[in-house]
């Protein structure tokens, strides 16, 4: 573990990583006021800091004071500092800011914002940035990214719920005009000689503070994404630039402008100033503040060299989110393999509420996920956003609420969805289940998570539905038989092209679909045209117990040969897979690899 870093008072910028500790020393008499006066709030001996909480994931509103951030003990002359499961840069005293730093690398944090703002669907908002943005010492692409999201997300909000607008009705006589027509007031016109109809004309009027606010800091988003410090960007800083650009352009299409002398104004818009129902402009409103009030470093020289935002950024919330989007992300890969469509009611639930006393909506357990198979639990899985060797399954609360997530559930397939762990198995002695610890094998990364993730997730569902094995092979590997990837939906018909009731002639079509394939050797290039490997297929499918009987029963067994052309160093290697449809459900047994002799 490493050491709690000391700063002196004064330091303008104390970098510490999330949920470790730092120490201010030589602090003066005064501190406490200053405390007070960065917003901090007095509770017991402790002097904590919050932020709003705009994430409505479930609907309830379990911490209503807001997101906790930073908790400061005063001892004699120092501050003992303690971040939460937070990110960002967040100010401690006039002068001085505490850079929180993530327990994964920066460019993964991006990547979980991105993926959740890919797949996302809801309303959540993870950034949280506040009142200023002054030059500090805190590379620009590491915020910007997440205020470009955020922008983004929110204008795609407003775009889609409706922009604040004006009607302007005006009311016209004359033979040229648009709009609907006054019925009555045309009529009386031609009861009193005149026979030009009367018009009701409306202009939709979009150019109001609010709206020329979000498009002005659309504006400086783009001239802060364009500014390329020594080719330092995020890989998908292009494609940030490019969707801001539409935004800002569909804006201007509607009407709406924005013009730099105003912007002391849009400084000092706020919610209050919206009316209740358009508070869905939250996200995008927030972001634009935070944006605008970076305009002081634009007037520097070329632009802002560096950027610094008091903001907090829960890595918790955003790790059970982004696992949400990977889960259900994973069901629809794991679904496009799905020949017999039999995953089309396989869901994963967010925080699904379940009630054990029935009526009682106030006794209630949240799972963070919940896979489902037609409202059928196959498994409970918790997002633990645990720093680096905390075992999520030895902390008897986590395990605890896990347990009774599993019995109201009724099932016995655990998960603790972890960032910083090794992969771990842990069977429950007592009931037969297990808790699975899901978590890279190295260090993190995005897409060494999201295989683990997928890993497990197609283990669950390959114990329901065995078949997916067999198209998870065909998909890895090649399915060597004349035959389509579209005919693995007859893969339980014996009397198909899976059918094993001539064991020599299913020998000869599978040697025959490789050597006329493009990917497997000429049949010359084979000793007496692999008779050997021809002999072990047949034999598989013939083959029987100690009483003589079939292990595989032609009339109720099919099979499907993969080959793998990397399987040894001379012609790749074939192996069978055997699916049995029984009066107990399917299973499926495999034989092989061998050689292609």
């Amino acid at each position: 573990m490493s050491e709690t870093p000391h700063y002196d008072y004064g330091t303008s910028l104390c970098p510490v990583e999330e949920s470790r500790k730092l120490v201010v020393e030589n602090c003066p008499e005064t501190v406490r006021s200053e405390l007070r006066a960065a917003n901090f709030v007095r509770e017991g001996s402790k002097f904590v800091k919050k932020r709003p909480r705009l994430r409505t994931g479930s609907g309830r509103d379990d911490e209503p004071d807001g997101l906790q951030v930073l908790t400061v003990r005063v001892v004699d002359d120092t501050l003992h500092v303690e971040p939460a499961d937070v990110v960002g840069m967040v100010r401690l005293v006039p002068g001085t800011s505490v850079q929180i730093e993530p327990k994964v690398k920066w460019e993964h944090v991006v990547q979980m914002l991105l993926t959740v703002y890919d797949i996302d669907r809801t309303q959540s908002y993870y950034g949280v940035p506040l009142d200023e943005l002054v030059s500090g010492g805190v590379e620009s692409t590491r915020i910007l990214a997440i205020l470009a999201i955020n922008y983004l997300r929110g204008v795609r909000t407003v775009r889609r719920k409706g922009f604040i607008r004006d009607l302007n009705v005006r009311r016209r006589d004359g033979f040229e005009g648009f709009g609907s027509v006054d019925v009555e007031r045309t009529l009386m016109n031609h009861a009193s000689g005149n026979p030009s109809p009367a018009w009701i004309e409306t202009n939709v009027e979009y150019a109001n503070p609010v709206n020329a606010a979000v498009h002005m800091a659309g504006k400086l988003l783009l001239r802060l994404l364009q500014q390329d410090r020594d080719g330092n960007r995020h890989p998908r800083q292009d494609l940030l630039v490019s969707m801001v650009h539409r935004e800002v352009e569909r804006m201007e299409e509607m009407g709406i402008e924005s013009s730099r002398k105003r912007i002391g104004e849009y400084r000092r818009l706020s919610l209050g100033d919206l009316p209740r129902q358009r508070r869905y402009y939250r996200r995008a409103f927030h972001t634009a503040q935070s944006i605008l009030a970076s305009t002081l470093l634009g007037q520097i020289g070329g632009g802002p060299e560096e950027l610094l935002v008091d903001y907090a950024l829960s890595m918790e919330t955003l790790f059970e989110d982004y696992s949400q989007r990977v889960l259900k992300q994973t069901v629809n890969s794991v679904g496009d393999i799905d020949y017999l469509n039999q995953l089309s009611s396989v869901e994963c639930k967010h925080e699904p509420s379940l009630y054990p006393f029935g009526r009682d909506v106030n006794s209630y357990h949240e799972p963070d996920h919940l896979l489902c198979d037609d409202g059928e639990a196959l498994a409970v899985l918790d997002s633990k956003y645990y720093r680096e060797g905390e075992n999520p399954a030895t902390d008897s609360g986590p395990r605890s609420r896990m347990f009774a997530y599993a019995y109201l559930t009724d099932t016995d397939r655990m998960a603790f969805l972890c960032p910083h762990h090794r992969p771990d198995r842990l069977p429950v002695r007592q009931t037969g289940g297990e808790i699975r610890l899901v978590s890279p094998r190295e260090d993190f990364t995005c897409e060494e998570y999201e295989n683990r993730v997928y890993e497990y997730v197609f283990e669950t569902l390959a114990l329901r539905y065995p078949e997916l094995r067999i198209f998870e092979a065909a998909t890895d590997d090649y399915l060597c038989l004349k035959v389509t990837d579209e005919d693995l939906s007859k893969v339980r018909d014996p009397n198909g092209p899976f059918g094993i009731s001539n064991p020599a002639t299913f020998a000869d079509r599978i040697i025959s679909a490789i050597t006329f394939s493009s990917y497997g050797p000429n049949k010359p290039e084979l000793d007496h045209q692999s008779r050997w490997t021809k002999d072990r297929i047949r034999d598989a499918c013939e083959k029987t117990d100690d009483e003589g009987r079939r292990t595989y029963p032609q009339h109720e067994t099919t099979c499907v040969p993969i080959y793998d052309p990397d399987g040894n160093d001379d012609h790749g290697t074939v192996t069978l897979y055997f699916l049995e449809s029984g009066d107990e459900g399917a299973s499926v047994s495999t034989e092989g690899p061998w050689a292609l002799m």
